[in-house]
């Protein structure tokens, strides 16, 4: 009988064992898939860079220049996409405007090193402005600052969730790949 009772006692403190263990892995996966269904919450790395954004005047006569710093992302996608949720925040600084239609997200960056070429896709909002000269600076602030901080990067290609879109409002063609440097 005491073989019995041992046994026993034996499942039973491999079944406890068990369960606490099961129990242990549920909470890590269910807290870890938590954090990544949390909208806004992301890793923050320690290091930082400084990166230029440009924005227009107040008085639509020109760029103002403002800097920020954001965290190191890795890879130029990566640090591209950071780049432009940092212009589309809008400027800091009083004497400057955003040129990008509110609601402008970025959805994805692609980046294309045999040609230089990076790609933004954006969504719709980015198709929202109003008139030539909003559009003009909403394609020169995103392409300035794209110049100013990734020297890789020759040729910008505006997406619309995906596609390449004609016009962003009409006016400037976007069709195809923008030189960076000729853009006036």
């Amino acid at each position: 009988m005491r073989e019995t009772d041992l046994g026993r006692k034996i499942v039973v403190v491999i079944f406890l064992l068990a369960v606490v263990v099961v129990a242990f892995y549920a909470i890590r996966h269910w807290t870890a898939e938590e954090k990544e269904d949390l909208p806004g919450i992301q890793e923050v790395s320690e290091e930082t860079r400084s990166v230029t954004l440009y924005f227009a005047g107040r008085d639509a006569d020109g760029l103002e220049a403002e800097t920020r710093e954001i965290p190191v992302r890795e890879g130029i996608e990566n640090e591209a996409k950071a780049v432009m949720a940092a212009l589309l925040s809008g400027p800091e600084d009083g004497d400057a405007v955003s040129a990008i239609p509110a609601g402008t997200r970025i959805l994805q960056v692609f980046w294309v090193e045999d040609t230089g070429t990076l790609y933004l896709d954006f969504n719709r909002g980015i198709t929202m402005g109003d008139g030539s000269t909003g559009e003009y600076y909403t394609i020169t602030t995103i392409i300035r600052t794209i110049g100013a901080n990734f020297p890789q990067a020759g040729r910008l290609q505006f997406l619309v969730e995906g596609y390449p879109v004609e016009t962003l409002a009409g006016h400037y063609g976007v069709s195809k790949p923008l030189d960076i440097r000729k853009w006036r």
